[in-house]
């Protein structure tokens, strides 16, 4: 299937990775933020199986020349809701712009199962969160990211697979999470 649409939601300015702050200052923070968003909006441009790549952000990077949507400041489940809703595409992979080790296999096989399953879900190290959601069906889907919101997707469709990748894994939220990434770098 070459008609997917990646959705990224950022948060590129300096009060984002807020939980980073024991080891890194704002601006390291945004440096970081921008680095990470880059490296994953690289990885899906460079994929043929996305028609477009969209980001969500409260403005639009000034490094970024592709499809942007703004952030309206309603909450993260909320902002990806009304846009699914308003745009009714087709295949969309939802996926954080914050995991540095992503890799361009990484994101086929969660696409591939998605495409087998009708819906695949990537969770984070801790095996409680979800930090990509490939829905190729059409499926309804409450979007619940955040605090426990693997078991929240997957409570919806049980029949999900559940993908553990390091690529997909390793978001960059907490200091161990830095110490994670660059042990794997």
């Amino acid at each position: 299937m070459t008609d997917w649409t990646a959705l990224v939601p950022l948060k590129l300015d300096d009060s984002g990775k807020s939980r980073l702050s024991p080891s890194l200052n704002n601006a390291a923070r945004a440096d970081l933020a921008e680095e990470m968003a880059r490296h994953v909006l690289s990885v899906l441009q460079g994929n043929a199986r996305f028609q477009r790549v969209v980001v969500l952000a409260k403005a639009r990077p000034k490094w970024w020349s592709g499809a942007w949507s703004p952030d309206t400041g309603k909450g993260l489940n909320t902002e990806i809701a009304v846009w699914h809703k308003e745009h009714a595409v087709g295949p969309l992979l939802i996926i954080h712009g914050d995991l540095p080790l992503l890799s361009a296999a990484d994101v086929d096989h969660l696409l591939s199962q998605g495409e087998e399953f009708g819906a695949a879900l990537a969770t984070d190290r801790a095996g409680q969160g979800t930090n990509a959601l490939a829905l190729a069906d059409g499926r309804d889907m409450i979007f619940r990211f955040g605090i426990g919101s693997r078991k929240a997707h997957s409570d919806q469709h049980a029949d999900m697979p559940v993908i553990e990748r390091i690529g997909l894994m390793a978001d960059c939220d907490t200091p161990d999470d830095l110490a994670y990434i660059a042990a794997h770098q």
